[in-house]
């Protein structure tokens, strides 16, 4: 909740002073305390759709394989799996070169032309398992780390229009070969016991959408050949592994607003409408752009991608009856303007910052988010351009910026994973009294660790108020800082002395480890639900209210409530309507999750509204929203509900 506090001079001041030092007071204004309030409610559980855990091996990966051979190779250390895996604690990944490879290396069906031959894949297979299980017992012990989500690259494995031959010179004939392969691949070369473990999850092929249909801003095109092609290939796809959850259409950029919402149209509501039923995940590719065009930013982490979440719940919701989950199979950031460039410490401080703020919104849907990897590659030498590898890598060469020589070091990027590495635990009830500066919490035993990461481009003052810890003496906090210094990333580590401030850096995510003298004790619970409308995606016409029904919301005698309007409007628009809930007024916010998104094409972003629980009815709810001026659109409408278990303190 937005707990702001305002103080300003002339209050503190004697109307004398206050007349003499008037013009100085309309230079400074008033004086805001710059400092979040940060509530940590240590005995009251937070639980999502059944979840109230951290679930690491959905958030903390990589974007590799078991036996990925960029583990190998003239590395710092002798053991680059256990220094990253298990020092770490980071789970895998993802096969994209892997399928490729062998469909690339596969014979064509001699008696059905365009399809992989299915003997020749079982052949392969079985020689694939038995050198994993005899010649690579070492990494055995890493097998549990390896949950791959299976993501077949879009050449070669695109079988529609413009579709390309494999190595040995044939063409997949259709979806359903595609599918087929994908299926006897996932069949023939995964096991149990000591053979590599089976995949939960695969993606149809990787954005399809991104060449077939002009790129990121097209909002013309229909995605009709992309959402039947699904529709053929995950029924081959299951017909070879029935239990292995199939989802699509791994799109690159959702940018869901674009052309007055006609992207929405063209794109996510047509696949929805005509794949949507076959479909057990969505598969999306999330992505910052910090640096684009000389210099322009055009962020998602914040209240962008609150809204593309929501839009597609929404729609989901209303069009199939459930919420579906979502495999996020690459997310972080892409920096154009350093496309060209060598390594820096900075450009990894672009993806850094990106890589957790998204997370910070992904670890708000612990019941909806099935996996979220982050775009991290081990050495990215498959991605050269010219001499410089992929930009999204762990390693790099000693000597790198200067001259590509040397042996492999970590980038900066290991330092997302140090930052994590410890968390673990039970979720706790955490408020902030900024939307700019999310927070989430965790309590393992008699440790409490808290996170907290910073929107704004600014450093914040953070006030700590842990609740409920008055029996229990605290032996010590251990802080890690992930920030930027000079244009060089450092993780701050220190034991603080003072529990109550720390100052975050701009930007910047923090991790602080509570030691307490005996394990902490959870006896309240805050269910979090979330409800949507009636309807969706509405007009704005100045002074013409808008009415949706929020219908069946469960309340306890405790709680509290939020309502999330999606909004996607021209910059020049209001974004402050009048809104009232069940016949009473509510006063809105003047401030949302992350930046005023200058540099994209429009405003989309989420509202967070929240109102007093008494307002809220046990049943039917009803919801007027009216804005002062026309153009856009309400994308969607949810009301977030938190019930709580007993009075909170």
């Amino acid at each position: 909740m937005k707990r702001t506090k305002i103080l300003c001079i002339q209050s503190l001041l004697n109307p004398l002073i206050t007349i003499g030092l008037y013009v100085v007071a309309l230079f400074l204004g008033c004086v805001t305390h710059a400092q979040t309030g940060i509530d940590i409610n240590t005995n009251v559980k937070h639980e999502v759709g059944g979840i109230s855990t951290f679930q690491r091996s959905r958030f903390i990966n990589v974007h590799s394989t078991l036996i990925d051979q960029e583990w190998d190779g003239d590395n710092f250390t002798k053991d680059l799996r256990q220094d990253v895996l298990e020092d770490r604690n980071v789970y895998l990944g993802r096969d994209a070169g892997g399928v490729s490879w062998y469909l690339n290396d596969i014979s064509e069906d001699p008696n059905r032309i365009g399809f992989a031959d299915p003997e020749e894949i079982t052949s392969k297979g079985a020689i694939s398992k038995e050198y994993f299980k005899y010649s690579l017992k070492d990494l055995h012990k890493y097998r549990e780390r390896q949950d791959v989500i299976i993501g077949p690259p879009f050449h070669v494995f695109w079988a529609g229009k413009g579709k390309q031959p494999t190595k040995k010179g044939w063409t997949l004939a259709s979806a359903e070969a595609s599918g087929e392969f994908i299926g006897r691949y996932v069949n023939a070369f995964f096991g149990e016991d000591n053979e590599p473990k089976t995949p939960k999850y695969i993606e149809i092929v990787n954005e399809p959408a991104y060449e077939r249909l002009g790129g990121a801003y097209n909002y013309t095109n229909s995605i009709e050949e992309i959402a039947n092609y699904h529709l053929e290939a995950v029924k081959a796809i299951k017909a070879q592994v029935p239990n292995v959850k199939v989802g699509g259409y791994t799109t690159a950029f959702p940018n869901l607003e674009v052309g007055n919402f006609k992207r929405w149209e063209n794109r996510w509501k047509h696949f929805i409408d005509t794949a949507g039923s076959a479909m057990d995940f969505w598969s999306v590719h999330l992505y910052d752009f910090p640096a684009i065009n000389n210099g322009k930013v055009q962020l998602r982490s914040g209240s962008n991608i609150e809204a593309t979440f929501d839009m597609i719940d929404h729609y989901s919701k209303l069009t199939l009856g459930e919420v579906k989950p979502y495999i996020i199979s690459e997310y972080g950031a892409q920096c154009h303007d350093y496309f060209q460039e060598q390594w820096s410490s900075y450009r990894d401080w672009l993806h850094i910052k990106a890589l957790n703020a998204q997370l910070m919104a992904f670890l708000e849907r612990p019941n909806t988010i099935a996996k979220a990897m982050p775009f991290i590659v081990l050495k990215g030498e498959w991605g050269m351009w010219g001499d410089i590898p992929h930009q999204t890598r762990l390693l790099r060469k000693e000597n790198e910026p200067a001259s590509y020589t040397g042996k492999w070091v970590y980038t900066d990027l290991i330092k997302f994973y140090e930052l994590w590495k410890d968390v673990k635990g039970t979720r706790i009830d955490t408020k902030s009294t900024n939307p700019d500066v999310l927070v989430d919490a965790y309590i393992d035993g008699d440790k409490l660790y808290v996170i907290i990461n910073n929107l704004k481009v600014t450093p914040e003052a953070i006030a700590l108020n842990l609740i409920d810890t008055s029996k229990l003496t605290v032996t010590k906090i251990e802080k890690k800082h992930l920030t930027l210094i000079d244009k060089n990333v450092v993780l701050e580590k220190e034991t603080l002395a003072n529990q109550k401030t720390v100052t975050l850096g701009a930007a910047s995510t923090m991790v602080l480890t509570y030691s307490f003298n005996s394990p902490l004790t959870i006896h309240k619970t805050l269910k979090e639900t979330k409800y949507y409308a009636d309807t969706y995606y509405q007009p704005i016409v100045s002074q013409n209210p808008v009415t949706f029904k929020i219908n069946n919301v469960r309340k306890s005698n405790h709680g509290e409530a939020v309502l999330r309007l999606g909004v996607g409007r021209d910059h020049s628009k209001s974004l402050q309507p009048k809104v009232n809930i069940n016949g009473n007024t509510i006063e809105l916010p003047t401030d949302w999750r992350g930046y005023n998104q200058a540099d994209r094409e429009r405003f989309f972003g989420v509202l967070e509204i929240p109102f007093s629980y008494k307002l809220l009815n046990e049943g039917d709810n009803e919801m007027t929203i009216e804005f002062p001026d026309t153009g856009g659109h309400i994308s969607s409408c949810a009301l977030q509900v938190f019930n709580i278990s007993k009075t909170m303190n």
